[in-house]
């Protein structure tokens, strides 16, 4: 039988703050999960990040990408750049946006919000599966 842990000087000081909030539902996703990882299941997102663009293409682009649940707009630099992740029930809305701006060089392909290998060539066809 071992012997018992010591407490550290954490351990022994009282809690100022709860270590555990009840209500997590102020918290953004990505907070959650830093905070509480897997206490909030959330599906898989798919999406694309992609800049302003000249072209009768652009419209069309803007009004797909904002159909998105996590529809954001920001800036790099001088350059506004739009960010649109779709869930697997907005698949056929995600290839008809990419179906715009895939052929844009600067345009990104995210899996969950993190840029994966092979996101044209692997992921997004994978996520066609739910058309």
């Amino acid at each position: 039988m071992g012997r018992e842990r010591a407490k550290t000087f954490a351990d022994r000081l009282p809690d100022i703050v709860p270590r555990v909030e009840e209500d997590i539902s102020h918290l953004s996703d990505e907070m959650a999960d830093l905070l509480y990882p897997g206490r909030r299941p959330r599906p898989l997102r798919v999406g694309v990040v992609f800049d302003a663009f000249g072209g009768e293409g652009y419209p069309r682009a803007l009004e797909l990408a904002r159909r998105s649940p996590v529809y954001a707009e920001f800036r790099e630099g001088s350059q506004l750049r739009h960010r649109a992740e779709f869930e697997p029930g907005d698949a056929r809305t995600l290839r008809d946006l990419y179906t715009i701006v895939g052929e844009l060089q600067s345009t990104d392909v995210l899996v969950d919000g993190r840029t994966p290998p092979y996101g044209r060539e692997l992921w997004l066809p994978l996520f066609w599966i739910f058309i």
